[in-house]
């Protein structure tokens, strides 16, 4: 069987991002070498060490054979090339982004009206090749062939190397994913609907006993601590016994439920008996206390 001249364009558009990433990665290992150098020392110099890049990679893709690095890897190649449309492809891959890198480095307002003229032009010219670039490309998904605009203007095809085989795409990544992101998603709606503090209530009411509970006036000391969180208390509040709430606490619970138990003293705490913690709520001494800061409460 003799190779398919059909190319997809998902392997033509992967076959370029290779190349890209090649060069990517070789310009990255560059800065690392060049890390510890003085700073700003290989800056002037970064479009000359691009351009090297482009030309090492070429020297050893299409000067040697009728693929680049990208190609090779996915089995492809330039059906109809030759040294010179190699040379060509050479010289269109780095002149003109060597020369818009070089003025951008450069201090163009000290050298006249001529090289302030030069690059107005070079900008308008870039200009104008991303818009080809862009027309190519529209072109590209419509024809299937030429990705890139020096193929075009060079009139480079890819074809394949080996027989046709369609290609081959396992999706049991793809399936993880998405069960992955479907529990996440119930997780993210379900978990706020349940209401963890009914929950937690009913729990004490299964392990402890209901007798008769005493409501008492809190007070509250350097050593007093929430009676939920048991961290310092921050905008102490209380709701009828003699336990002291982080404000954000005892909210939390009545926002949850109206009707709730003390965690510490299992007294029943109503939401309109919420009231936050003064000096004047604390007992005084003597008769007033036993009046004042305790009543029984009927469980009948």
């Amino acid at each position: 069987m003799t190779p398919s001249p059909y190319v997809s364009r998902i392997n033509q558009i992967d076959a370029a991002q290779l190349d890209t990433e090649v060069y990517k990665l070789l310009k990255n290992q560059t800065r690392e070498i060049a890390r510890y150098l003085p700073p700003g020392k290989i800056d002037k110099w970064q479009p000359e060490v691009d351009a090297v890049l482009k030309f090492l990679i070429w020297k050893f893709s299409l000067h040697r054979g009728s693929s680049t690095f990208g190609q090779r890897l996915l089995n492809l190649h330039y059906a109809n090339i030759n040294q010179r449309k190699a040379v060509l492809y050479l010289i269109l891959s780095i002149a003109p982004q060597y020369v818009k890198d070089k003025l951008v480095n450069e201090n163009l307002s000290e050298r006249g009206p001529v090289a302030l003229t030069l690059k107005s032009f070079v900008d308008w010219t870039t200009n104008a090749i991303n818009l080809l670039e862009l027309v190519n490309l529209l072109f590209f998904l419509h024809r299937g062939v030429q990705p890139h605009l020096i193929e075009f203007l060079l009139g480079l095809s890819s074809r394949s190397i080996t027989t046709h085989r369609p290609r081959i795409i396992g999706y049991s990544y793809m399936t993880r994913e998405l069960l992955w992101h479907g529990l996440m998603e119930l997780f993210t709606i379900g978990i706020p609907m349940i209401n963890l503090h009914y929950l937690k209530q009913v729990v004490r009411r299964l392990w402890r006993r209901k007798g008769p509970s005493i409501r008492l006036l809190p007070v509250m000391t350097a050593e007093t601590k929430c009676a939920y969180c048991f961290e310092n208390l921050i905008l102490p509040s209380h709701a009828g016994c003699e336990h002291l709430f982080c404000y954000y606490c005892l909210q939390a619970h009545f926002t949850a439920m109206s009707v709730f138990q003390c965690p510490s003293c299992d007294v029943e705490l109503r939401a309109e008996d919420m009231k936050r913690y003064t000096v004047a709520t604390a007992p005084l001494s003597g008769d007033e206390e036993s009046d004042d800061s305790f009543e029984k409460v009927d469980d009948g």
